[in-house]
């Protein structure tokens, strides 16, 4: 498969100008659906059909729960531009989540759907119980965490479908792969500041840090220049960097686990943007 296959059929259904043109979309989950296309790939022995079928349709409703994530829960603006923008999320969220019963349905994985129907009911649940748990002082690792597993639930729906030898194999990829979307998100993330008072580097500063920082990240709103003083004071950028290096180099050390060249080198494929973002972090904190 061409690196951007399932992103190029995804284009038919997400590249409408309405939606483009008037709102932000979140990033595509293109290492995970690549994974999953290719485990599948195995599976089908390279029928093309019902493993695309499959993969766009976990992209579909991966981007759906994605932009939901991102509307406002504060809906009293009255700007035009801000109501239009927050409306075409949850039209083009509750679009793109529903667009998977009718691809499952023309090449018959008809138990899919049901499988997937559960898969957003739980991520769904999963959601709410973190959004409780981020009301209390939950661990930065023990977030990381749950983050990754909200990345994996859909994905995970379709672990029935594969060789039951490659399972295993195939958790463990999706595992350390949502890590690092989840790691490379709270990289950027952690350069502004805490919103709704949560994310990794919030709550590690808040678990970690002198009673004098904690009370300053806890203030309804704090400074940008004592946000960027407490982020390096508390190594924030650096434990970000080590946990996505972990997860890269146990995706490299798990390539020689598939059996086919054309699989090992499409997985190197999928890892290499992590590799070049994590050597992308590692110079900048050099030179800052």
């Amino acid at each position: 498969m061409k690196p951007y296959r399932i992103t190029e059929l995804a284009e038919k259904y997400v590249g409408y100008d309405m939606i483009t043109n008037h709102t932000a979309l979140p990033d595509y989950p293109v290492a995970r659906v690549r994974l999953l296309y290719m485990f599948l790939s195995i599976r089908d022995n390279g029928k093309l059909q019902v493993s695309e079928t499959c993969a766009l349709a976990a992209f579909l409703v991966q981007l759906g729960l994605d932009t939901h994530d991102l509307i406002d829960e504060d809906s009293s603006c009255k700007e035009e531009k801000t109501m239009r923008s927050r409306q075409l999320k949850v039209l083009a969220g509750d679009y793109f989540s529903s667009l998977f019963y009718e691809l499952l349905a023309k090449t018959g994985q008809i138990e899919m759907i049901s499988s997937m129907s559960s898969a957003i009911c739980e991520v769904n649940r999963m959601k709410a119980g973190l959004y409780n748990k981020l009301k209390k002082l939950l661990p930065a690792e023990d977030y990381l965490k749950e983050c990754t597993q909200l990345k994996m639930k859909l994905f995970q729906s379709f672990s029935q479908l594969l060789d039951k030898s490659l399972q295993n194999l195939w958790r463990l990829l999706l595992a350390e792969l949502s890590r690092c979307e989840v790691v490379l998100s709270e990289m950027k993330s952690s350069k502004m500041l805490p919103e709704e008072h949560q994310g990794y580097a919030y709550l590690r500063i808040l678990e970690t840090g002198t009673v004098e920082d904690k009370e300053v990240v806890s203030r309804r709103k704090v400074g940008d220049r004592e946000w960027s003083s407490l982020l390096l004071k508390y190594n924030v950028h650096e434990q970000l960097i080590h946990i996505l290096h972990q997860s890269v180099e146990r995706i490299q050390a798990l390539v020689q686990e598939l059996k086919g060249d054309k699989e090992r080198s499409e997985l190197t494929a999928i890892v290499e943007p992590f590799r070049a973002a994590l050597a992308l972090q590692r110079r900048a904190m050099q030179e800052g």
